[in-house]
């Protein structure tokens, strides 16, 4: 017998043999903490004789030898004989004080040992092998409460005994398991339960073996961190090394030291966690940082660890800045100060979220945002003009709400080319530069309390949209006489059909005509018909 066959029969035998260490370890432990002696003593010759059983197997069909001759595979079966009696003559004395489930599953697993031996081991002459049987072990404690794991784990084996073994041991250490029989129903199980942190899986098993189904637990993106512990009755190093390979975090053969399966258990959940804290971290990082710069500069950033300049043609810029808050500044408390602000700037901060708006950063009492930057949207001068309506609400709203500082704000728009780009090794921040940022400012600063003034440019593209009121020529700081206009709200015919309560269907028709999708957001006072 050589090759595969050999390595099926190494499988075969070494099963039932990891049945009844595993339960007479369990029982052992039970009989020692209720001080049943003479159960642990009959026990014990079970766990004696398993051990030399074992050690009879790997003595004769040792992986490192290709080939076992028919003379010595009689010799196993002679020798196997001894210790597969004297476990039977065990469960038979244990099966006298009252017969436990454990006891049966002892007795069925020795059964099902000598059968193999009397199917496929019975050939030549017998022949002597020689194997001194294992001493027998300490049984290993069971943890106390204060020493209890945690972990959700998922036991694949084809098995039901191996199955309940292995997760009764597990249980026992204070685990969560789950159990599947096949390698299909595992991965069913990883899809739709979230919370596994480790798989145990057997290799040999039909429907889809350990290979395939580690394979796809690495393949998906979902998956793949979880720890794979290959726990098999192959034990050949070819058998391990695919394994390793593959991804499996571990390799146990059966049947399994306990103490080695808590240590490389409790080992492989230790890196997990390491890996799930270091994760968090990075998603906290990574969440930081889209705080400070768009998305798609972030991941560039991230990606390159730098973020090239670029040219936007159309983009819309909003001032915003608040009346008389030099003023305020003498008169409140610091923490009163900043504490207004933040009122303020947090509701701005909704608002730009809900238009798809970009904000780009507060100096002072002055807030900055974008529309049509990193993602190019023809829609963003209209955008904007809604978001500066609900900025100009929401100062009010809190201001009525018991604002610390009942602040008036004057909004500035104007829409044209920007060069964006990140600058700065510390501290950096996503920034804009231009004539066009300029303009805005001016039309902030010429604005009035409560009112949205916008450039001749800015107007040519919302006028179909909003109600404008022409300025005429203003004088900016810088002495120069620009067209300004103050936008008073939606034009009139646009709010036919509204109820007061969603976007007015003429003006929704509209949006969708220029810019082929639905508005982000719409001021619900508009849509009464409210102007400024």
């Amino acid at each position: 017998m050589r090759g595969d066959e050999l390595k099926e029969l190494r499988h075969n035998l070494r099963t039932p043999i990891n049945h009844i260490l595993g339960y007479s370890e369990m029982m052992m432990e039970d009989a020692g903490e209720r001080g049943a002696d003479s159960m642990l003593g009959e026990l014990r010759k079970i766990h004696e004789a398993g051990k030399h059983s074992l050690a009879l197997i790997n003595a004769a069909l040792t992986p490192v030898h290709d080939q076992v001759t028919d003379a010595e595979l009689s010799a196993l079966h002679e020798q196997l004989g001894v210790p597969v009696r004297a476990i039977l003559d065990g469960t038979g004395a244990l099966g006298a004080e009252g017969e436990t489930a454990d006891v049966i599953k002892i007795r069925d697993a020795a059964e099902r040992l000598l059968a193999l031996c009397e199917g496929v081991l019975e050939a030549a002459l017998p022949g002597p092998v020689l194997v001194e049987p294992a001493s027998s072990p300490t049984p290993v404690p069971r943890n106390t409460n204060a020493e209890r794991r945690e972990g959700r784990l998922l036991v694949v084996d084809d098995i039901e005994a191996n199955r309940d073994l292995l997760s009764r041991r597990l249980e026992r250490e204070g685990y969560t398991v789950a159990k599947a029989e096949n390698g299909a129903q595992a991965l069913d199980l990883l899809r739709s339960v979230d919370g596994f942190d480790l798989v145990l899986l057997d290799i040999m098993m039909p429907v889809m073996d350990g290979y395939q189904t580690l394979e796809h637990i690495k393949a998906d993106t979902a998956l793949r961190d979880i720890p794979v512990i290959m726990i098999t009755a192959l034990d050949d190093i070819g058998s391990v090394v695919r394994c390793i390979e593959m991804g499996a975090e571990d390799y146990l053969p059966k049947p399994f030291d306990p103490v080695l399966l808590r240590a490389r258990i409790g080992a492989s959940l230790e890196k997990k966690r390491l890996r799930d804290e270091e994760k968090k971290q990075r998603k906290v990082a990574e969440s930081l940082l889209r705080n400070i710069l768009p998305a798609e500069v972030a991941e560039e950033l991230r990606e390159k660890g730098s973020v090239e300049p670029r040219y936007f043609e159309d983009v819309t810029i909003l001032f915003t800045d608040f009346v008389g808050f030099t003023l305020s500044t003498e008169n409140l408390a610091a923490e009163e100060l900043v504490q207004a602000l933040n009122r303020y700037f947090t509701a701005f901060d909704r608002i730009v979220e809900s238009y798809k708006l970009e904000k780009l950063k507060t100096i002072g009492d002055s807030y900055m945002l974008a529309g049509g930057l990193p993602v190019r949207s023809p829609s963003h001068p209209v955008d904007s003009v809604l978001a500066a309506f609900e900025m100009t609400q929401a100062v009010k709203d809190l201001a009525v709400n018991g604002g610390i500082a009942e602040w008036q704000i004057r909004l500035g728009i104007h829409t044209g080319p920007v060069i964006a780009g990140v600058v700065g090794i510390r501290k950096f921040a996503f920034d804009i530069w231009g004539e066009t940022v300029n303009y805005a400012s001016r039309m902030e600063s010429s604005g009035g309390p409560g009112r949205i003034n916008v450039s001749e440019r800015t107007y040519s593209r919302v006028k179909d949209f909003f109600h404008c009121e022409p300025r005429g020529k203003v004088v900016t700081k810088d002495k120069r006489e620009v067209d300004m206009f103050f936008v008073n709200g939606i034009l009139p015919k646009l709010l036919e059909g509204a109820d007061g309560i969603s976007p007015p269907p003429a003006f929704v028709r509209r949006y969708r005509v220029y810019f082929q999708k639905d508005p982000p957001a719409f001021p619900a006072f508009l849509a009464k018909g409210a102007v400024s």
